[in-house]
């Protein structure tokens, strides 16, 4: 099966043409051979994306595979000021996405390392909110 690596060279695809360069997001399958910047070219040349590898299992790279998360959400009416509660947390969320970026701009903002240090982040300001509030 497929997945989505960062390139370690600069290639272009045998198929369409795309080029990717060193860091760039591409698909790639061993067998049957199909590499590919373009997710559609990559399954037209018979690759199968698999978003998780394994079910929480050691993968041959010696990482852990990832297992989906099924999310249950409760059928409830919303309050106004649990609105109001949410609209501050996004205000946070960015201020700590943009901080987050120019403390570490050398972490993809897509990984899971990023989306840790940000949590953190959030949770800081939260807390420092508290602190205004005494």
């Amino acid at each position: 099966m497929g997945t989505k690596i960062k390139g370690k060279y600069a290639g272009q695809c045998k198929i369409c043409g795309s080029d990717w360069k060193v860091g760039d997001d591409i698909f790639y399958q061993k067998e049957p051979k199909a590499i590919c910047s373009d997710k559609e070219c990559f399954e037209e040349q018979g690759g199968k994306f698999t978003p998780y590898s394994g079910q929480g299992t050691l993968t041959n790279s010696g990482g852990w595979g990832k297992t989906p998360i099924i999310t249950k959400l409760p059928e409830v009416e919303i309050s106004d000021e649990v609105k109001k509660i949410t609209e501050y947390w996004d205000q946070f969320f960015v201020v700590a996405h943009h901080k987050t970026k120019s403390v570490y701009p050398q972490e993809d903002v897509n990984g899971d390392r990023f989306g840790q240090i940000r949590s953190k982040m959030m949770d800081q300001f939260m807390g420092l909110t508290n602190l205004i509030k005494e």
